[in-house]
């Protein structure tokens, strides 16, 4: 049985777009600002140029040899040193790039309202249809390999923001991103792997309560609705023993700004508050057993579950574990890594000795579906 307290959502603070989140999205707009950052943009060239030819490197070269590249190396070292304009190009070039163009480094697309998305959740491998059935047999053999030690194995699939929020992105997304989610479902189900569909729970918030403005991940509220869909999976198709045997009660802290992990690529720097979008507001939950730790010190423990996943579990912002933790009514392990896909994490928990130390009765595997069919993240071989 679980408990919780009715602490106020996350974003409730953030429901209802503010005039700067709807001033910040159409700032190109008008045709003052468009001169402004396009004399900015003239100002900022003719300036490099002056600070490239005054630049004291190209009188003083490096002594490094020329044919193995060092030289070249060392003379960009040695012109970025000097280049007094450097730091604040880059600076006005974030602001003319956001302002003038609509569009941020590489990585961000920036949509309305203030919302930003991944470019990850738009780019797709050549064959997408391959590389989702690449990573359907290398699930299966995932749940092979844990069916080995009498362990069951459940997929979550965390579905793309703009997939989730379509409604502020800046454009639809391709047919072949699009599709990856049911086909990666359909395939593992076909497989006879368990998954969960988290799709319906995120769908019933709000936009604001699902996913975050400025950042790639889901908002605790929804890290919260999904741990509640994957709970329903596990006692429909994998209960374990365990299972509502241990009451966790959430509590929230008070709402403070995020800027997302998104707005490091609009290169807006100290200007970030006043020309960025506005930042989300999280009020930051944290999960804890209602039961104290037994009195018996040396009483073997064992953790029924263990959740494997990105950062869309290891972050403890989202509180996404905990979530877990209540919703199940059981503790369970983290085996999270941040900022390596959701592939290397179970390579690194299949390899080690966890696994075979002391297996849990379940493993849920959190993939966000965006890395599919996301080049460099297709897995190519099951070894671990």
């Amino acid at each position: 049985m679980t408990t919780h307290t009715d602490a106020t959502p996350s974003h409730d603070a953030d429901d209802a777009p503010t005039a700067s989140t709807r001033a910040w999205a159409g700032v190109a707009s008008t045709s003052r600002w468009r001169w402004c950052y396009a004399l900015g943009f003239l100002a900022v060239v003719g300036g490099g140029f002056v600070a490239a030819l005054f630049n004291p490197s190209l009188t003083e070269w490096p002594s490094e040899p020329l044919v193995d590249g060092r030289w070249a190396e060392a003379f960009q070292r040695e012109f970025d040193a000097t280049s007094w304009l450097l730091a604040p190009s880059r600076l006005a070039w974030g602001v003319i790039d956001v302002g003038l163009f609509g569009q941020g480094r590489p990585g961000v697309l920036i949509g309305s309202e203030g919302w930003l998305y991944s470019r990850e959740e738009y780019d797709t491998v050549p064959d997408a249809e391959a590389a989702v059935a690449a990573w359907v047999e290398r699930i299966a053999e995932v749940r092979s390999e844990l069916a080995d030690h009498g362990v069951e194995l459940v997929v979550a699939i965390v579905p793309a923001k703009a997939s989730m929020v379509p409604a502020f992105a800046p454009a639809p997304l391709p047919a072949a991103a699009s599709a990856r989610f049911d086909a990666l479902l359909h395939g593992l189900r076909a497989a006879g792997v368990i998954a969960s569909d988290v799709r319906p729970a995120l769908a019933d918030l709000t936009a604001q309560h699902a996913y975050l403005r400025t950042d790639t991940h889901w908002t605790p509220t929804g890290a919260a609705a999904a741990a509640a869909a994957i709970a329903a999976t596990v006692r429909e198709r994998a209960p374990f023993e365990g299972l509502d045997d241990t009451a966790f009660v959430t509590e929230h802290d008070e709402a403070r700004a995020h800027w997302g992990d998104l707005t490091v690529f609009l290169d807006l720097g100290p200007l970030l508050e006043r020309l960025g979008p506005p930042p989300d507001l999280i009020a930051v939950p944290s999960t804890a057993g209602v039961d104290p730790p037994g009195d018996d010190l040396f009483a073997e423990v064992q953790i029924p579950v263990v959740l494997v996943g990105t950062s869309y579990s290891a972050d403890p912002m989202w509180n996404t574990a905990g979530a877990l933790r209540e919703a199940l009514g059981s503790d369970l392990i983290e085996a999270t890594l941040i900022g390596l896909g959701p592939w290397e994490p179970m390579h690194r928990y299949l390899s080690g000795d966890a696994l075979w130390s002391s297996p849990p009765q379940v493993v849920i595997w959190e993939i966000p579906e965006r890395y599919l069919t996301l080049g460099g993240h297709v897995p190519e071989s099951a070894r671990w």
